[in-house]
């Protein structure tokens, strides 16, 4: 043994080691560590960047640089590196004061380190690239949107160029919270990945994953636990299930029996393992029947990555399809939007598609600083506008691409059916369709040409003043103002109420926004929210709050005299999780509360 590397880079840190598919070049990401100890915002900042070298150690050279973080490189079988980085912008929503954690999302460039583009606008983390069979890229999404921030880090593919997004496993259970470094197997369409934790250092229990064997199970709506098969047993999954005693890192499937991986005997460290230090892993050889042998351990570091230096298969090139002649959109193709794992109401047909856009958090990088509404840490968004629905469910349409999205279904009321509480985005030039909304697994599209696509795509039609972004203010005040300010202005006496609906301060939001509180009901990460994991249709925010109801009934049917705008302005609200404003920024809040509009150019 001996070190490639010594006396080449300074003293730092050194992550996620790759290799190509010829064995001729390998890949790590190198942090020099920082004397100064400068301030996360600053210019000075030490970040991670990409290296590349020649197996025996020889052409080292660094790839990437400036203040973002370039981790996890992934060759790619067409000559390029797909990589994580913080340049998409942005940070979660649910870090605490202490730690400011950008959000990194999937990248790529050329081998040399040129040509870098942003593959994914998810806004939030993204973890461990690697390659499919069929040439596509698995990686880890943290779907945190209107859900919990601790569980819904599953697997998810794409093509090399970032199109096609697609979920694989894990969006829709919190048997496991998390799905780490997964890595196709040889010989074998299965896939291995380690079950591990939100609130820890990435290790776990190593598992399998049988692609054709995911889908949900009634009546939950859940992923289903039996595509997994469980390698490592007395490694309860992290968190989940409780703290293991050891844990797993890094899996090199050898095939479906035989693996190279890290491990430690010590229990898997974090913030909320109960394990404080550092623990370390060394390198060994594992098989499912029962064999686990020492290959290397230094007494003083972790050991981690292993990989056979040796060539293999490379997986085929998948071809791009993007459109230049749509220049910086794209297209999306709804099939039929009845088709749904859980049936939609039969008495509510879909009319239209409302398609919000969510917005990256930039500073302040805690969680609820500032706040958006009454759901904890929830997204900022505004309405890029709707779309008609076809009667036979098929809707077509033009979208900006780069924007990380998602569709509500609307019925005729203007009251959404159906809601995402994921997103997905398009490439410039990408088409891209979908049969249903949450369709079954395995669904095919309906043999007929959907009615949509036998005109030219819909363009998206701006939704009412207060929706780009959502501003409670500019929304719903004025409803309030005209129909209900009259008997709810705090005042006492005959035909008054004691529930003021005023647009009168309070706190950071109004006394409306406030006393409205109990009568609404929204998607979040806590207890609060409608559901925790699948989302069901009828049970989005108008159907589920009790205003709806309210402003329904004898006494305020007759005496509102609202009309169908103003009526679809307030299900508006409270089907976009009855946010106050649709920005994160103090100042943009500050105009929102004014009744101010907000540029979306700079939203972006």
């Amino acid at each position: 043994m001996r070190d490639l590397i010594r006396g080449r880079l300074t003293n730092g840190n050194f992550t996620t080691l790759a290799l190509t598919h010829d064995a001729r070049t390998v890949y790590f990401a190198f942090a020099e560590r920082s004397p100064e100890k400068p301030g996360f915002y600053s210019p000075e900042r030490r970040s991670f960047h990409l290296f590349a070298m020649a197996p025996d150690g020889s052409d080292l050279r660094q790839l990437t640089e400036g203040v973002e973080d370039d981790f996890d490189p992934c060759p790619l079988p067409d000559g390029g590196v797909a990589f994580m980085s913080t340049r998409r912008g942005g940070f979660a929503r649910c870090n605490n004061p202490w730690e400011p954690c950008a959000s990194y999302t999937l990248h790529r460039m050329n081998a040399d380190g040129t040509g870098i583009r942003t593959l994914s606008v998810h806004e939030t983390s993204e973890w461990h690239p690697s390659v499919l069979h069929d040439g596509r890229i698995v990686y880890i999404r943290w779907d945190y949107v209107d859900r919990s921030a601790a569980n819904f880090h599953g697997l998810w593919a794409c093509n090399p160029d970032g199109t096609g997004v697609t979920s694989l496993f894990g969006n829709y259970t919190m048997r496991i919270n998390a799905c780490y470094q997964p890595r196709a197997i040889p010989g074998s369409h299965k896939l291995v990945f380690l079950a591990g934790a939100h609130h820890a250092d990435v290790g776990g229990s190593l598992v399998l994953l049988d692609p054709r064997r995911t889908g949900f199970e009634l009546p939950h709506g859940e992923d289903r636990l039996d595509a997994v098969e469980v390698l490592t047993p007395e490694v309860c999954f992290p968190e989940s299930d409780g703290w293991p005693k050891s844990y797993f890192h890094s899996p090199w499937p050898l095939s479906e029996d035989a693996f190279l991986v890290s491990f430690s005997f010590d229990p898997l460290p974090g913030m909320s393992s109960g394990e404080g230090k550092d623990t370390r892993t060394g390198l060994y050889y594992f098989d499912r029947f029962g064999n686990l042998e020492l290959l290397y351990r230094d007494p003083n570091i972790s050991s981690m990555y292993p990989i056979p230096l040796a060539p293999r298969e490379s997986p085929p090139v998948v071809p791009s399809l993007l459109d230049p002649d749509l220049g910086e959109e794209g297209e999306f193709l709804l099939a039929d939007v009845r088709r749904s794992f859980f049936p939609l109401p039969a008495d509510r047909e879909v009319r239209e598609l409302r398609v919000f856009q969510l917005l990256p958090k930039p500073p302040p990088h805690a969680a609820n600083d500032p706040r958006i509404g009454h759901a904890n840490a929830e997204s900022a968004r505004l309405l890029l506008g709707t779309v008609p629905v076809e009667p036979d469910g098929s809707a077509y349409f033009r979208a900006p691409a780069g924007k990380p999205v998602y569709f509500q279904a609307v019925d005729a009321a203007g009251r959404a059916v159906q809601s995402m509480r994921s997103a997905v985005y398009l490439q410039p030039g990408e088409r891209r369709s979908c049969i249903g909304c949450h369709e079954p697994p395995g669904s095919t599209a309906p043999p007929a040409m959907p009615l949509a696509m036998r005109r030219p795509p819909s363009r998206l039609q701006p939704g009412p003043e207060g929706s780009r972004p959502l501003s409670f203010p500019q929304l719903v005040q004025p409803v309030l103002d005209r129909h209900c300010v009259r008997c709810h202005d705090g005042q006492a006496g005959p035909g008054k109420s004691s529930l003021a609906l005023t647009a009168a301060p309070a706190k950071n939001f109004s006394l409306a926004y406030q006393n409205l509180r109990p009568f609404l009901r929204w998607y979040e990460w806590g207890g609060e929210s409608i559901s925790q994991i699948a989302t069901h249709p009828g049970r989005i925010g108008a159907d589920a709050s009790p205003l709806t109801r309210i402003l329904d009934d004898a006494p305020h049917a007759g005496e509102l005299g609202w009309n169908d705008a103003e009526r679809r302005r307030v299900y508006l609200w409270l089907d976009a999780n009855a946010p106050f404003y649709g920005t994160y920024s103090h100042e943009e809040q500050r105009a929102q509360r004014e009744g101010r509009d907000i540029p979306v150019a700079q939203l972006q």
